[in-house]
């Protein structure tokens, strides 16, 4: 039996909670998917430039200081446009579906507010803390294992090339439930596709990155 308080039950707010991370789960895999799908070029190099040139095959996964990608861009602290317009609509989507639905104002306020806070905290702030060395949750007992195992999947996700050079596992930050469902959750790092590596910085246009350098990974590869 539900607990009222403010006219809401507790059942019902622990529901809109639940279905709104799943949303923001799916839509921020779903969004993170087709920033590498290359259907929208100018979106996908503005997010390759994360992939090739600040944490490309050729520098280490993790700084002492995180390596913005969005410097000298159009962008709110360190998410840049190809993250925010889309977002955006998908917001508005989903309040003119709530609204539709007949939502109460409260639960919508609810849902809206985690359709906000959950991409910001897993898509901004945790993503970004994977490639700082020694962050604190690497090193604390409660959540250690649960992020290095995600951090290692996202290292994955870096490293993952298709002959078109086109990363293709592991869209997720913190939670992989739908790379599970869609079947791009790998698990292992594979063999470097550098002939995918070079199809992505040709496209991109990313010349100065190209060299005939293509000998090894940095140290610290696999951590």
């Amino acid at each position: 039996m539900g607990t009222a308080w403010l006219g809401m039950s507790f059942t019902h707010v622990v529901l809109t909670l639940a279905c709104s991370v799943l949303v923001a789960e799916l839509a921020g895999y779903a969004l993170h998917r087709l920033m590498h799908s290359d259907r929208f070029p100018a979106m996908s190099r503005a997010h390759l430039v994360h992939h090739l040139l600040k944490y490309g095959p050729k520098q280490p996964m993790r700084t002492a200081e995180y390596s913005d990608a969005t410097s000298g861009r159009a962008s709110i602290g360190n998410v840049g446009l190809e993250w925010l317009i889309p977002s955006g609509l998908i917001l508005g989507i989903c309040w003119c579906a709530l609204w539709l639905l007949s939502v109460p104002l409260a639960y919508r306020l609810i849902s809206m507010l985690t359709l906000l806070a959950w991409p910001i905290f897993m898509f901004s702030y945790l993503h970004d803390r994977m490639h700082i060395q020694n962050f604190w949750m690497e090193r604390t007992l409660v959540v250690k294992w649960w992020f290095r195992k995600a951090r290692r999947l996202h290292d994955i996700h870096h490293r993952s090339l298709d002959s078109n050079g086109r990363m293709d596992k592991n869209f997720g930050i913190g939670f992989f439930l739908f790379d599970r469902i869609f079947r791009t959750l790998a698990k292992r790092h594979c063999p470097f596709n550098w002939h995918g590596y070079r199809a992505a910085v040709r496209r991109y246009r990313l010349e100065h990155e190209q060299d005939d350098d293509f000998s090894s990974f940095p140290s610290g590869f696999h951590v």
